[in-house]
C-alpha cells in the first residue's frame, strides 16, 4: 500500500511517518489516516482455529442510497481441534440470517465487533463446513461511493473497496486479519453500463433483469482477506499485455486524457521484476484502477491495484509529475504482500520494505545509477530526518495502521539495501527468489527471511537483524581524520553519539572508507569494523591522500558528521552524485562563487536544486545574484521548481521581479502555482491583485492554479476576495477533496473579523457543508468555522457533538476543537471551563444513549432470527 491520500500534498516522488509525520516519496502525500481504534497491549498473530479454504461474496450496491446488500459464503474445516464456536469481523452490518451447511447452527450472538456463530455440536478438525450469510450496509469504512449527489462528477459514478488494514469488516462479515490465505470469487450485479473490477479472472458477464449484469470474478490461488478487492462504476479502460499477461487501466472518464501517462511503465515494470526477482508474475491478470479520493496513493489488492485518481497527471507537468514510481511500488508488492504476505502487522515492513526497495531498482533500470542513488539518498533522508527510534519489528502499536510509517518504508527499504550490499546483488537476488519459493501462497515473518539469508550464506546474520529490525534508531557517527606524514598513516576516529536507550543500542557494522592518493588510478577502499562508542582506525597510505570519503558506495544508513577540509570538498564536487550532494550540504555558505556555478552547470538535477537551497540561506547579494543568473537556464522542472522556491525565500526587490518575469513564460503549472503562492507576500499591488483573481477564475486540471490563488489571497489577507472565492467555490471546479480544507481555511481566514460584511455569507456556506455527504467536506467546515471564529456557527456546531454517532474520530475533533476555539474568544476562563464541561457531558450522554440505541438494535434484530441468541451483546 502507498500512503495516504487524504490529507495530502500531490507531487508524486518518495516515503514515510512513524512518531512524525511522513511524506510518501513515490506519491508526496501526506500520511496517515486516523487509526481506527486504539488497543494498549503487545499484539501478536491470532489463533487460526479453522482453515478458510474459499470465500464468495454476491453482492449488489445501491448507488442512490449508498448501501450494499448481499451474501457471503464461507467454507472452511477446523484445523487442529474441534470447533464449537467461530468469531468473524462484522461492524455495523445488519445481518438478517445465517445458514450453516455441515454442522448445525446453534446460535448466533452479534456484538460492536464481531458476529459469533456457535455450533450446536463442535465441528471435527478436517471435516468441511458453509456458512452463508446475509447481510447489508451503510458502510461508512471499507467500502466507498462516489456519486453526483456527494458532488462528483455525473459520469464519474464509482464505489471502491479499500481493506488494508482491517477494514473489511465494515462491508462483509470475515476473517479479517493478515494471517489466513484463501481463494475467493466476487459476484457483483450492477447497472448495465458499468464496469466491475475484482481480483483474479472473469468468469461470466450475465444480463440480468432491472437493466443489470453480473459480473463474477474468481480468484483461485490463495490471498488474505486485506486483498479482496471490488470497484464497480463508470471507466475509461486502455488494455495491452506483457507478454501473455493481460493488463489494463481504468481511470474516471473524466480523466481519460490522463490514462496513458498513467500506464507508460507497468508493462516495462513487470519485464524487470520478473527478471530482477527470477519469479513470473503469478496471477491471472494486473489491471490498475484510478478512483477518486482514495484513501491512499495505491493498494496492491492481488491481481488489481487500486490508486488515487488524484494523482493522475498532464505531460506539461514535465517529470514532477510521475506514476512509475506508485507504479513499481505497487506492482512488486504483487509479489511481496501478495504471494507472500506478513503474517501479522509487526512485519509488516516485509510487505513495504520490499515494495520501496524494488521501486528503487526499477528507477535504476528506467534512469540510471544517478537516479538509483537519488532515489536512496530521498529515502535515507526521510529515516534520518525522524525522531522515531521505535523498531521496525514492534508489537506496541495501538492500531494497526501506525505501522505503516518511515520504519516500515524507507528504513525497511535501506535494510534490504544494506543486505544486498553486504551479500552481493547476485547472492541477494538468490536469497530472495528462494525466500519467496519456499513461502510462496503462505505467510511470513522475518525470522523466515533471516533463516533463508543465513542458509544460502553461510554467515551469521542475527547482530544485524536484531539491531536493524528488532531495535530501533540509527547509527549517529562524528569521524574525524588526520595525517601523520612521519608515519604516512592516516587516523580515522569513528564516536558513536546516537543517544542509547533499551531501543537504541550501540551499532556493530562495517563502514566503507575509501582513500583517493595521487598517481593511483582508483581509490584505495577499506572498511572499519565499528562497534564501540569511540574508536581509531589507522590506514597506511604511499601518500597524503587527496580525498577521504566515508561510505563512498553509500551502502550505511546512517547520520555521518564528517567535515573534509576545504580542497578536499573541491574533489567531492567532481565524483560522483552522492559526494556532489554532501559537497554542497558541507559547502554552507563558504563559497557563493562554487554554489552558483553548481547551480548553472551540475549534470544532475538534484544537485543544481541542493545548490539552489543552499544559496537561499546566504542572505548576501552575491547569493541573490546567483539565484537569478541561473534562473534564465534552467531546462529541468525540479531544479526550476527549487530556483522558484529559493527566490521565494529572499522576499527582496530583485527576486520578486525575477518570479514575475518567470511567471509569463512558465507552462508547467506546479511551478507556476509556486510562483503564484509567493505573490501571497505583495499585497496592495494592482498588477498582482488583477492576475491572482485571473488564476481564481480559471480552469486548471485539478484546480492547482485556482488554489494557488486562494492560498496567496489568504496569505495577502486580502477580504474584498471573500466574494469570488465563494463564488469559484460554488460553481463546478476540480480542486480535489482533501485540498478543500485548504480552500475552507482560507474562506474563513479573510472574513474572521467580526465588522466583516461577508462573514454571515461565509459561515452559511460553511455550516451548509458540515452536513455534506463528504467526509472529507464536513472535516474542512468544521476546521473553517474555528478559524472564522463566529459565535453564531455554535448554533450549529454544539448539536453536532450530539448527533455524531463515532465517539472519536477526525469530525469529532474538528468540531470540539472549533467550539473550544469559538468559545474561547467570548467567555472568560470560568465561563470556558464551565462550558468545556457541558459540552464534555454532552458528548458522554449521546454515546450512552447511542450504546443503548444499539443494543435494542441487536436485540431486537437476534430475536428476530431463527436460533438466535436473546443477548446481543
Amino acid at each position: 500500500m502507498r500512503l495516504p491520500l487524504f490529507l495530502l500534498a500531490a507531487a508524486l516522488v518518495s516515503s514515510s511517518v512513524g512518531a512524525d509525520s511522513f511524506e510518501c516519496l513515490h506519491c508526496r502525500q501526506q500520511a496517515i489516516p486516523e487509526p481506527m481504534k486504539i488497543v494498549p497491549g503487545r499484539k501478536y498473530a491470532r489463533d487460526r482455529r479453522a482453515d478458510i479454504l474459499h470465500v464468495k461474496l454476491d453482492v449488489t450496491p445501491d448507488f442512490a442510497k449508498r448501501t450494499i446488500s448481499g451474501t457471503m459464503t464461507m467454507r472452511l474445516k477446523p484445523i487442529a481441534f474441534p470447533l464449537a464456536k467461530l468469531e468473524l469481523d462484522a461492524v455495523d452490518l445488519d445481518i438478517s440470517n445465517v445458514e450453516c451447511l455441515g454442522a448445525v447452527l446453534a446460535e448466533r450472538e452479534i456484538t460492536a465487533e464481531k458476529l459469533v456463530i456457535t455450533f450446536a455440536e463442535p465441528i471435527v478438525p478436517d471435516a468441511e463446513a458453509t456458512l452463508t450469510i446475509h447481510y447489508s450496509a451503510q458502510p461508512q469504512e471499507g467500502l466507498y461511493f462516489r456519486t453526483p449527489e456527494m458532488g462528483y462528477k455525473k459520469g464519474d459514478t464509482q464505489v471502491w473497496s479499500q481493506g488494508e488494514a482491517e477494514m473489511h469488516r465494515y462491508w462483509f462479515p470475515s476473517y479479517d486479519y493478515p494471517n489466513e490465505r484463501f481463494t475467493s470469487e466476487v459476484i457483483c450485479h450492477a447497472p448495465k453500463d458499468m464496469e466491475v473490477v475484482s481480483n483474479g479472472s472473469l468468469k461470466s458477464k450475465t444480463p440480468e433483469a432491472g437493466d443489470l449484469v453480473a459480473w463474477h470474478w474468481l480468484q483461485d490461488k490463495p490471498h488474505v482477506n486485506y486483498l479482496i478487492a471490488l470497484a464497480c462504476g463508470h471507466f475509461h479502460k486502455l488494455e495491452d499485455k506483457a507478454g501473455a499477461l493481460p493488463l489494463a487501466m481504468l481511470v474516471p472518464p473524466s480523466h481519460k486524457a490522463q490514462a496513458a501517462n498513467a500506464f507508460a511503465d507497468t508493462g516495462k515494470i513487470i519485464e524487470f521484476y520478473q527478471k530482477e526477482i527470477g519469479i513470473p508474475f503469478a496471477w491471472d491478470k494486473y489491471y490498475q484502477v484510478y478512483c477518486l479520493d482514495f484513501l491512499f496513493g495505491g493498494m496492491e489488492n492481488t491481481s488489481c491495484t487500486f490508486e488515487a485518481a488524484g494523482m493522475l497527471f498532464n505531460a506539461d507537468t514535465e517529470d514532477l509529475r510521475t506514476l512509475h514510481r506508485l507504479d513499481a511500488h505497487e506492482t512488486a508488492h504483487q509479489w511481496f504482500g501478495d504471494l507472500v504476505t506478513c503474517r501479522d502487522w509487526a512485519h509488516l515492513w516485509l510487505n513495504e520494505g520490499f515494495a520501496s526497495y524494488y521501486t528503487v531498482l526499477y528507477e535504476e533500470q528506467k534512469s540510471g545509477k544517478d537516479a538509483f542513488l537519488w532515489s536512496l539518498w530521498q529515502e535515507a533522508d526521510e529515516v534520518l530526518q525522524s525522531t522515531d527510534t521505535r523498531p521496525i519489528v514492534w508489537r506496541d502499536y495501538g492500531d494497526p495502521i501506525q505501522q505503516f510509517d518511515t520504519r516500515a518504508y524507507p528504513k525497511g527499504a535501506w535494510v534490504l539495501h544494506m543486505l544486498r550490499s553486504q551479500l552481493g546483488a547476485d547472492l541477494f537476488r538468490r536469497c530472495i527468489k528462494t525466500y519467496l519459493e519456499r513461502h510462496r501462497n503462505g505467510i511470513v515473518g522475518t525470522d523466515d527471511l533471516q533463516d533463508v539469508i543465513e542458509e544460502l550464506s553461510g554467515l551469521s546474520f542475527d547482530q544485524f537483524f536484531d539491531q536493524w529490525l528488532y531495535h530501533g534508531g540509527v547509527p549517529e557517527l562524528k569521524i574525524d581524520q588526520s595525517w601523520d606524514s612521519a608515519t604516512k598513516q592516516v587516523k580515522i576516529t569513528v564516536r558513536q553519539t546516537q543517544k542509547l536507550s533499551e531501543q537504541v543500542r550501540l551499532f556493530r557494522l562495517p563502514l566503507p572508507v575509501s582513500f583517493t592518493v595521487a598517481g593511483a588510478k582508483e581509490p584505495l577502499r577499506f572498511t572499519m569494523g565499528v562497534s564501540k562508542d569511540v574508536e581509531d582506525f589507522y590506514f597506511t597510505l604511499p601518500a597524503q591522500p587527496e580525498l577521504v570519503r566515508i561510505d563512498p558506495d553509500f551502502t550505511v544508513l546512517a547520520k555521518i558528521n564528517f567535515s573534509p577540509p576545504g580542497p578536499m570538498l573541491d574533489k567531492m564536487l567532481q565524483s560522483d552524485l552522492i559526494g556532489r550532494l554532501l559537497a554542497v550540504r558541507m559547502l554552507g555558505q563558504r563559497d557563493v562563487e562554487k554554489l552558483g556555478k553548481i547551480l548553472r552547470e551540475d549534470s544532475f538535477h538534484a544537485v543544481r536544486s541542493e545548490a539552489a537551497r543552499a544559496l537561499a540561506k546566504i542572505t548576501t547579494p552575491e547569493a541573490r545574484a546567483a539565484l537569478i543568473v541561473a534562473s534564465a537556464n534552467q531546462t529541468n522542472a525540479h531544479a526550476r521548481r527549487a530556483v522558484v522556491e529559493a527566490l521565494a525565500g529572499l522576499n527582496t526587490s530583485e527576486s520578486r521581479d525575477t518570479l514575475w518575469k518567470m511567471a509569463e513564460t512558465e507552462k508547467n503549472p506546479l511551478i507556476l502555482a509556486s510562483i503564484i503562492g509567493t505573490w501571497g507576500a505583495r499585497p496592495g499591488e494592482p498588477v498582482v491583485s488583477v492576475a491572482l483573481r485571473n488564476h481564481l477564475a480559471g480552469s486548471s486540471y485539478q484546480g492547482t492554479l485556482e488554489l494557488a490563488a486562494i492560498k496567496a489571497l489568504r496569505a495577502q489577507d486580502d477580504e474584498s476576495a471573500v466574494p469570488e472565492i465563494l463564488a469559484r467555490l460554488q460553481q463546478p471546479h476540480d480542486i480535489r477533496g482533501y485540498e478543500m480544507g485548504a480552500a475552507f481555511d482560507a474562506l474563513a481566514f479573510l472574513a474572521r473579523r467580526p465588522t466583516s460584511a461577508h462573514r454571515d455569507a461565509v459561515r452559511t456556506f460553511l455550516t451548509t457543508h458540515l452536513t455534506a455527504p463528504r467526509q472529507d467536506w464536513r472535516i474542512a467546515a468544521a476546521r473553517a468555522l474555528g478559524t472564522l471564529r463566529d459565535p453564531k456557527a455554535l448554533a450549529a456546531l454544539e448539536p453536532m457533538l450530539a448527533n455524531e454517532s463515532k465517539p472519536s474520530g477526525s469530525f469529532r475533533e474538528a468540531v470540539s476543537r472549533s467550539v473550544q476555539g469559538i468559545q474561547s474568544g467570548i467567555e472568560g476562563p470560568v465561563e470556558l471551563k464551565n462550558l468545556w464541561d457541558r459540552m464534555q457531558q454532552l458528548q458522554k450522554k449521546s454515546e450512552d444513549q447511542q450504546k443503548e440505541i444499539e443494543a435494542l438494535q441487536k436485540k431486537a434484530q437476534a430475536q428476530s432470527s431463527p436460533g438466535a441468541k436473546k443477548s446481543a451483546k
